[in-house]
């Protein structure tokens, strides 16, 4: 069968077949008025990505509907955590420790912080350390250079990320998450493995200077 593009987009995005999408699609028409299933039949990636930026929630109800019909309730409630997080949605705004997910003299860097509570929304484990030596292992989030790269963070995975499955899975789960919530993302590993991202305010115009 032959899907729009918008529906092939989506499906790639979230890591589910086509007609499960299809078929969200259609149970969302029918019971959420915002959502038109012919605005997603000849969508480039261009447009594709913008309704995520514009309509984001509806996205996520079709993205949350579709997972369920593929029987991975699970990553489901995983889509749905991330939506609120990058929005800011989540009912109780959980406090991040200072060393906890990143160096103690970047704790307080808002993009840092960001990219933290939506990593930590995935269910993916934070660096514990003390800015001398590693507590506990985790991910770690380092910002860009403030004057060339603002909007930018880099983020070094996990050590077990690799034996880890769903959505959030592996070493390409950061970039699932992070463009998931909304960021731009560098689809290569830059030296040492580490992954970059970019807030959604400046992913428009990623090097200002």
């Amino acid at each position: 069968m032959t899907y729009g593009r918008g529906v092939q987009l989506l499906s790639e995005q979230i890591g589910v077949e086509p007609d499960h999408v299809a078929r969200a699609l259609r149970i969302a028409t029918r019971t959420h008025a915002a959502i038109q299933a012919t605005r997603y039949g000849q969508l480039t990636a261009e447009q594709f990505r913008r309704l995520i930026d514009n309509d984001h929630y509806t996205v996520a109800i079709v993205s949350n509907l579709a997972m369920r019909l593929a029987g991975r309730i699970e990553d489901a409630h995983l889509l749905m955590d991330i939506y609120k997080a990058s929005v800011g949605a989540t009912v109780h705004r959980p406090v991040i420790r200072e060393g906890v997910g990143t160096l103690p003299q970047f704790h307080n860097h808002p993009r840092v912080q960001q990219a933290i509570r939506i990593l930590q929304a995935a269910d993916l484990p934070p660096i514990h350390t003390d800015g001398t030596r590693e507590l506990a292992p985790g991910f770690q989030v380092d910002p860009g250079c403030q004057d060339e790269m603002p909007g930018w963070v880099f983020i070094q995975p996990d050590p077990d990320a690799e034996h880890r499955t769903g959505f959030a899975g592996g070493r390409l789960g950061y970039l699932a998450v992070m463009r998931w919530a909304g960021w731009g993302i560098v689809t290569e590993p830059l030296p040492g493995g580490l992954w970059a991202a970019c807030h959604p305010d400046y992913r428009d115009n990623p090097f200002p200077s």
